[in-house]
C-alpha cells in the first residue's frame, strides 16, 4: 500500500521509529556472551547486534530539488549489524559479520520519499573469517575495502562527504575495489604501530550500467598500511588495482579493457577535544566519462582531497551529551577524460543526546562545472 506523507507526518513517523527503538543502550547489544566452558560448545559463541536508523532531509538551495525525496524526506542510510566470533583455540577465533541496509520509506511504500527503483534492503557487508592476535586476521565475503579502511574512513566523519575520495565516486564501489568491495579475501596483520594490510579481488560477476553496457570486474589486488604515531594520531596510505572490462552488448557489439587503480593517503588526529583529518588520492581509469560508450567509459586520471576540523564541546545536561561545530570541505579535479571539478565547503552542528540519539545540520556551499547548488542538510540518528 502506498500513500504520501506531509511534513508533519514525517516529523511523527521518525520520532515513532526512533523513539520506539529506544528500548536499547546505544553500544551493540550482547545477545550472547563468550564464557568458554568444557563440554559447552555454546560457550564459545560471542553474538552481538547493533544498528543505526537515519532519517534525513535534503535542500539544494534555489529550489532545484523541490518536491524530490530527498526535499521530502528520505532514508540517509539506516542499516543493522550482525557479529560472531566463535573462540576456536589458543588465540583462534572464528569471526562473521552481517551489515543490512534497510530503506525504511521503499519498505513501507511511502511514496515520494525513496527514489524510483530503489531496493527495500542492500546488503552492506557480509563476511567471514578468522582471527589471531598472533597470525592476524583473514576474512572473505563483501566487506570494506584496504583502500576504505586506512584511507577514506578518516574523511568519511561528516554527512553529505565522500564527494572527492575514491569511495562512492566510482562505477560502483562494491564491484570496482573501492568501498565495500565483494568477492574479497582480505588479510590484516598488526607490526607492532603498523596495521599492515593486503587483498585479492576475485573475478566478479557482470554489473549492468544501461541497456547495452555492462561493466566486469577480472580481479584485482590492494596493499594498505596504517601507522599509529601516536595513541591519537594515524596515518594510513593505499593503493588498490582492478583489471575491469567494459562490454557493449547492443548490436555494435565490442568492449575495452581497463587497468583502473586508485592510490591515497590520508591522517586522523584527535587531540584533546579536537577531531582533525585530511586524505587525498589519485585515480587512474576509474572516474566515469559520463558517456554511454565502452570505448571512453573511464577518464584516464583524476585526483581528490578531502579535510574536516571538529571541536567537541561537552555539555551532559538537559539530556544533551555534546555539541560539536565543524568546518568541512574537499576538491575533486578531472585532469583528462572530462572538462569537470568541483569544490565544496561548509559547516555544520553534531548535537550528541542521551540514549544513542544525535541530531546533525549541515549547510554546504558548492562551486563547480555544472552548477550544482548550495546545500542544507540534516540528518535524524538513533545508534545502538
Amino acid at each position: 500500500m502506498k500513500f504520501k506523507m506531509n511534513r508533519v507526518s514525517q516529523t511523527v513517523v521518525a520520532g515513532l521509529l526512533l523513539g520506539g527503538a529506544s528500548f536499547a543502550a546505544q553500544a551493540e547489544i550482547t545477545l550472547i556472551k563468550q564464557d568458554p566452558q568444557p563440554y559447552d560448545l555454546l560457550s564459545r559463541l560471542d553474538f552481538k547486534v547493533g544498528g543505526s536508523i537515519r532519517p534525513q532531509f535534503q535542500n539544494t538551495m534555489g529550489g532545484s530539488d523541490k518536491g524530490s525525496y530527498k526535499n521530502n524526506g528520505y532514508d540517509g542510510g539506516t542499516r543493522f549489524r550482525f557479529t560472531a566470533d566463535y573462540f576456536l583455540f589458543d588465540d583462534v577465533h572464528w569471526i562473521s559479520y552481517y551489515e543490512l541496509g534497510v530503506n525504511i520509506p521503499s519498505v513501507f511504500g511511502w511514496d515520494d520519499h525513496y527514489a524510483e527503483g530503489a531496493h527495500h534492503t542492500t546488503r552492506r557487508q557480509l563476511y567471514t573469517g578468522f582471527k589471531s592476535k598472533t597470525y592476524g586476521t583473514l576474512t572473505y565475503g563483501q566487506q570494506n575495502s584496504i583502500y576504505y579502511d586506512v584511507v577514506g574512513a578518516k574523511t568519511d566523519v561528516w554527512d553529505d562527504d565522500m564527494l572527492a575520495q575514491a569511495p562512492g565516486n566510482g562505477i560502483n564501489g562494491d564491484y570496482d575495489g573501492s568501498y565495500r568491495s565483494r568477492k574479497q579475501l582480505k588479510y590484516k596483520y598488526a607490526a607492532g604501530p603498523v596495521d599492515l594490510y593486503a587483498a585479492y579481488l576475485f573475478s566478479d560477476d557482470d554489473l549492468l550500467e544501461s541497456n547495452n553496457l555492462a561493466y566486469k570486474r577480472k580481479g584485482g589486488g590492494s596493499v594498505g598500511a596504517n601507522w599509529h604515531i601516536t595513541d591519537n594520531l594515524a596515518w594510513g596510505s593505499a593503493y588498490n588495482y582492478t583489471s575491469a572490462e567494459v562490454k557493449n552488448r547492443g548490436a555494435a557489439g565490442g568492449s575495452k579493457d581497463y587497468d583502473q587503480s586508485i592510490l591515497g593517503t590520508a591522517l586522523s588526529w584527535t587531540p584533546g577535544n579536537w577531531t582533525l583529518s585530511a586524505g587525498g588520492g589519485w585515480y587512474h581509469n576509474f572516474l566515469t566519462t559520463k558517456v554511454n560508450n565502452d570505448q571512453d567509459y573511464f577518464a584516464g586520471n583524476a585526483w581528490g582531497v578531502e579535510y574536516y576540523a571538529g571541536y567537541n564541546i561537552p555539555v551532559k545536561q538537559f539530556a544533551i551529551k555534546s555539541v560539536q561545530p565543524y568546518f568541512m570541505g574537499d576538491h575533486l579535479k578531472y585532469v583528462s577524460g572530462r572538462d569537470y571539478q568541483r569544490t565544496d565547503n561548509g559547516v555544520g552542528v553534531a548535537v550528541k543526546l542521551d540514549y544513542g540519539f544525535q541530531v546533525d545540520f549541515e549547510h554546504m556551499i558548492t562551486n563547480s562545472t555544472d552548477k550544482i547548488g548550495d546545500l542544507n542538510l540534516v540528518r535524524l540518528y538513533y545508534n545502538f
